[in-house]
């Protein structure tokens, strides 16, 4: 479990090893509270889109459910991706039915509870999960994800909330005395909770 730790200390001088220390430790619960969070997103999406459909007579809903909130991690294209497969499963089982009468309506109900789905998430669930778990203000995760996104794409997007919340922990430790280190960790102190 500390062979990394331990081998970062031996890399560096003897005088960072505390703040090493302190460093991993405060990483690793941040991301745990992060991953923990888009756990929670993930099981709340299932569920409302699940029912959702389910309560509007769609077949597949549980699978359409589960892939939906699956992709959603993606941020910005991940909802769009899932709502297009929830439309094409809705066809693909559904094909005996009118177009114009059935599928239609059909398709309208999928989109509709995929427009719900994604207010809930992005006005509830992400700012008070994401802002949350990882201590920041939501104004700036969604910064730094389109700071993720211009730099490397679907991936960065991705990776950009772990990877901010490294290097706030890693400024806030080593860096502390800076105006702007302390501006952006001020929310990070993990005893508060």
């Amino acid at each position: 479990n500390d062979i990394l730790t331990n081998f970062i200390v031996l890399i560096l001088p003897n005088i960072y090893e505390a703040r090493i220390r302190e460093a991993v430790e405060d990483i690793t619960e941040m991301l745990s509270r992060y991953f923990t969070g888009i756990l929670i997103q993930i099981s709340l999406i299932t569920i409302f889109v699940s029912i959702g459909l389910s309560i509007l007579g769609v077949k597949n809903a549980l699978l359409i459910a589960i892939f939906a909130a699956l992709i959603n991690v993606i941020p910005y294209l991940g909802p769009l991706i899932g709502a297009a497969f929830g439309v094409l499963i809705t066809i693909s089982s559904n094909l005996d039915l009118s177009f114009y009468s059935e599928m239609l309506p059909l398709i309208g109900k999928v989109v509709f509870v995929f427009g719900c789905m994604q207010m809930l998430d992005n006005f509830l669930l992400q700012p008070f999960i994401f802002s949350n778990s990882v201590k920041a203000h939501p104004l700036e995760i969604f910064l730094i994800i389109l700071v993720g996104a211009q730099l490397a794409g679907i991936p960065g997007m991705i990776l950009a909330i772990p990877t901010y919340t490294v290097v706030r922990v890693i400024a806030k430790i080593f860096l502390s005395k800076y105006r702007l280190v302390k501006k952006i960790t001020e929310k990070m102190d993990l005893d508060d909770d």
